[in-house]
């Protein structure tokens, strides 16, 4: 399976591997955050998320204004005793992707239900196609995001496209954190939910749509609530 990765996950790693290989013991304390960021030459908020989704595992705890110390040795990890499968996206993180959401999409679910074009729901057909074809991580993702990015396109306003371009990578983020990996084995419900939210936009139902997009977020919530970063 193609794992998407970002540069978040290229930090949490190296860091893995100091560990595994010796290079910091339980007691040291890691580079700050700024010295990590010029190292790689990138940004504090990619340095941070790695250093929050160790901390979630245990593996790193931070003291404000001294720094982050290692917590557990290579022996520990090795031994598999921190949930990998932790999200990099806190349960704050998914409620204000949330709230994003309903503002974008389901108000372009009522304006493309309202004056949406053959062309706007071939648009979602096919990327429901692909959905259902899709074979690895980043294909699925690919097709996930294409298919809500196209009912903000079938709303015909161009100022929620621009929104959502400003912040597309955030947004697929969130996408891949949710099912990228198949993650609890989601992908077949899913596509499910994709088919059933275009056929409400086949037939011009937007309450329809908008109540099993709805249905969704409060199933990802309790599916993904254990894994959460804290």
């Amino acid at each position: 399976m193609q794992h998407v990765r970002f540069v978040s996950d290229d930090i949490y790693h190296e860091i893995l591997e100091n560990i595994r290989g010796g290079l910091w013991k339980i007691g040291d304390k890691i580079p700050s955050e700024n010295k990590i960021a010029k190292e790689y030459s990138i940004s504090r908020v990619s340095v941070r998320a790695a250093i929050h989704k160790l901390q979630a595992q245990g593996i790193l705890i931070t003291r404000p204004g001294i720094g982050s110390f290692i917590v557990k040795d290579s022996q520990e990890i090795d031994q598999g005793s921190f949930n990998e499968k932790l999200l990099d996206l806190s349960a704050d993180d998914y409620r204000h992707m949330i709230e994003l959401r309903r503002a974008l999409e389901f108000t372009s679910i009522e304006l493309l239900c309202e004056n949406g074009s053959q062309e706007d729901i071939d648009r979602l057909r096919s990327a429901l196609s692909d959905l259902e074809a899709a074979s690895d991580a980043k294909g699925y993702v690919d097709a996930d995001f294409d298919f809500h990015y196209s009912i903000i396109l079938g709303s015909h306003n161009p100022i929620f496209k621009n929104v959502y371009d400003l912040i597309k990578e955030q947004i697929y983020k969130y996408f891949y954190e949710l099912s990228g990996e198949n993650r609890d084995n989601n992908w077949d419900n899913a596509i499910i939910n994709h088919q059933k939210i275009l056929n409400a936009i086949e037939e011009r139902d937007a309450k329809r749509a908008i109540k099993i997009i709805e249905g969704t977020f409060e199933f990802n919530l309790n599916r993904l609530s254990k894994y959460f970063k804290q």
